[in-house]
């Protein structure tokens, strides 16, 4: 699921998980050469080979708690304290294309909200981090799917929607359908921060700035503590040609405990005073 802000514009996110996915540094380990590779010979995405190649990519320490786990779990296959503790054990490694999987056994067994959401939470990480295009796809769809179970249990979950939203958005052919989702959240619900912040980062996708400046100054209304969004502003407005109202934002946010963060803020004033 990270590089710093360069790669803003792909955020999404009512889960917590997923608010500081493209600004707080990369965690998740480079996802399955190897199995990318194989996918581009024309053999299909399977959880093993998935699965291999995370394994592959493990501390030993790590391995060797993992594999405890799971030579329990093959044991009974039926428990579901094994399936969450398999899927906490690869979220502990920052491997949710991994635990993925495990949440959403959990959730087939107890279909209820809370266990499917948290399978739809870790796809949706999953795709966000995926590099090779017909993993991405896989994630995405498992994602929309999850979170799909999510509404029709309850369709009130006005986090679920944001983030299915954004799946359509940005992981399908049908980005209308997302954003419309998206508007229908903010219409329901007018200070729903990530809908407004998606919003946000779609209209400068698009090239719609002053859409993006309305709706990240709604999302400051709501939180003025959103770094992110204000750092979007200030970028917003330096597009649009306005420095002094990108530098006014960006001071506003150049010292905080996020020293990735700082650095990002602190290049872009920079770049602002050099002009």
């Amino acid at each position: 699921m990270r590089t710093g802000i360069k790669q803003f514009l792909l955020i999404a996110g009512a889960a917590g998980l997923t608010v500081l996915l493209y600004f707080a540094p990369q965690k998740v380990k480079k996802p399955f050469d190897n199995a990318q590779g194989k996918e581009k010979e024309g053999e299909a995405f399977s959880f093993n080979t998935i699965l291999s190649e995370a394994k592959g990519s493990l501390k030993r320490q790590e391995a060797e708690r993992i594999s405890s786990i799971e030579s329990v779990y093959l044991k009974d296959t039926t428990s579901e304290v094994l399936l969450d503790s398999l899927g906490k054990a690869w979220d502990a490694v920052s491997m949710p294309q991994v635990s993925a999987h495990y949440f959403e056994l959990l959730a087939e067994r107890k279909p209820d909200e809370k266990h499917w959401i948290n399978a739809a939470f870790r796809y949706f990480d999953a795709f966000k981090i995926s590099a090779d295009s017909t993993f991405r796809k896989m994630n995405v769809e498992k994602a929309i799917a999850s979170y799909k179970k999510v509404l029709e249990i309850n369709p009130k979950n006005l986090d679920a929607k944001t983030d299915l939203g954004i799946c359509y958005a940005e992981g399908t052919n049908s980005p209308m359908q997302g954003i419309m989702m998206l508007r229908e959240v903010v219409q329901e619900n007018p200070k729903h921060e990530m809908a407004l912040f998606n919003l946000g980062v779609l209209s400068i996708k698009s090239g719609q700035y002053d859409k993006a400046v309305d709706r990240f100054e709604k999302v400051l209304e709501v939180n003025p503590n959103n770094k992110e969004a204000r750092f979007l502003l200030g970028r917003t407005y330096l597009s649009m040609g306005k420095s002094d109202l990108a530098l006014q934002n960006l001071q506003m946010i150049k010292n905080t405990s996020d020293s990735e963060f700082n650095t990002e803020v602190n290049n872009l004033i920079s770049q602002i005073n050099n002009q």
